[in-house]
């Protein structure tokens, strides 16, 4: 090869050199610096219901596929994305947050249980919610039900206030329908309810921790006759730990504000989002940690149905009690519980319902 011919070869290789690196500059700067990762659990479950005389016997399974992932803008800010796979291959919650360091964090997905979730049942147990198991949708388990799809949810950083650690949150949804959205798109309209939003607070000082959350959607202007006030949800909470003890007390009041006939009688079922009336739900429960590895716990939930002043269909209790227990060695968990139920669905005539469950869980 002459050296007219050399270098015309040496100044094309540094073309192509050149042009391969600038493109894979171009590349790699269109995506944020971050990680892909994927967590779970799976395991077993057996459950017994007694109702009256009547039993239910069986052996399930269950499992919890999670996918992950995250990057950290130039601004110091991180974004985070999330979904959960679960037992029926179905998508049980997915999400996006952007974390504004100092400024605090903004969600929006579905499934997430909205800021709700955060005031489902906070006082402690063992294992799972008392309501768990239950064949009734509870007042305590719907606090910011209509809120989870299609809202943007902010969470505060943790403040230092007079020495207390104080967090709050807000929502606020366009369409408090409930329906999941796909891809850029939207909540759908509700036939009956219109906007919502709300708002919760959490001050926790030293070993004692106090909460509050209120949210509201309003009725549909367009629907008179099916509601005749805007749905309002409201709780508040008290916990207090001493060393392996924690015990808790939680209150709730919800009215879904729906009009109509007044309830039959005092032994016809109610159901949450179609009762007229009132539901208050009352909460105890102390859970002891034996160890490290072992804990119990005890909780008693009642919860009220109150007709107001739509009929004089007296007031009635539904009454649960749970005990439970937790144990945990390693990435593998056997946990437990039994849970009487009086008067399910708040029907005053309606049997007891015992439902006891042993899970044998691996996380991975």
């Amino acid at each position: 090869m002459n050296n007219l011919n050399k270098g015309v070869f040496v100044m094309n290789t540094f073309k192509k050199i050149g042009l391969t690196a600038l493109g894979t500059t171009l590349v790699a700067s269109s995506a944020i610096g971050g990680e892909l990762s994927v967590s779970g659990d799976a395991g077993y479950t057996w459950s017994s219901e007694s109702v009256g005389v009547v039993s239910t016997d069986g052996v399930g399974y269950n499992h919890d596929v999670s996918f992950s992932g995250s990057g950290e803008l130039d601004n110091g800010w991180s974004v985070s994305t999330g979904m959960t796979i679960v037992e029926d291959s179905s998508l049980s919650s997915s999400n996006v947050k952007l974390t504004m360091g100092s400024l605090g964090s903004i969600q929006v997905g579905n499934g997430t249980g909205g800021t709700g979730a955060s005031f489902d049942s906070v006082t402690p147990t063992a294992y799972e919610e008392n309501h768990d198991g239950m064949k009734t949708t509870t007042a305590i388990d719907s606090m910011g039900a209509g809120l989870g799809n299609g809202g943007v949810d902010y969470y505060s950083p943790a403040l230092d206030i007079m020495g207390a650690s104080v967090d709050f949150m807000l929502n606020i949804t366009p369409e408090a329908s409930g329906t999941a959205v796909g891809e850029g798109g939207v909540s759908t309209a509700h036939a009956t309810l219109a906007s919502g939003q709300a708002a919760g607070i959490n001050i926790g000082y030293g070993a004692a921790k106090v909460g509050a959350y209120v949210a509201e959607i309003q009725a549909d202007a367009g629907t008179a006759g099916t509601y005749d006030s805007d749905r309002l949800d409201a709780t508040w909470y008290a916990k207090y730990t001493a060393g392996p003890v924690s015990i808790g007390y939680q209150f709730a009041y919800l009215d879904t504000g729906h009009t109509g006939a007044a309830a039959a009688n005092s032994s016809s079922a109610k159901v949450i989002g179609t009762a007229n009336g009132a539901f208050e739900s009352e909460t105890m429960s102390i859970a002891f940690n034996v160890n490290d590895s072992l804990s119990f716990s005890w909780s008693e939930l009642t919860e009220t149905y109150d007709e107001q002043d739509m009929g004089t269909v007296a007031d009635v209790d539904m009454d649960s009690t749970s005990i439970q227990f937790a144990y945990t060695m390693g990435s593998m968990s056997i946990k437990g519980y039994q849970t009487d139920v009086d008067n399910p669905g708040w029907d005053s005539d309606a049997k007891s319902d015992e439902v006891t469950e042993i899970a044998v869980n691996f996380a991975f």
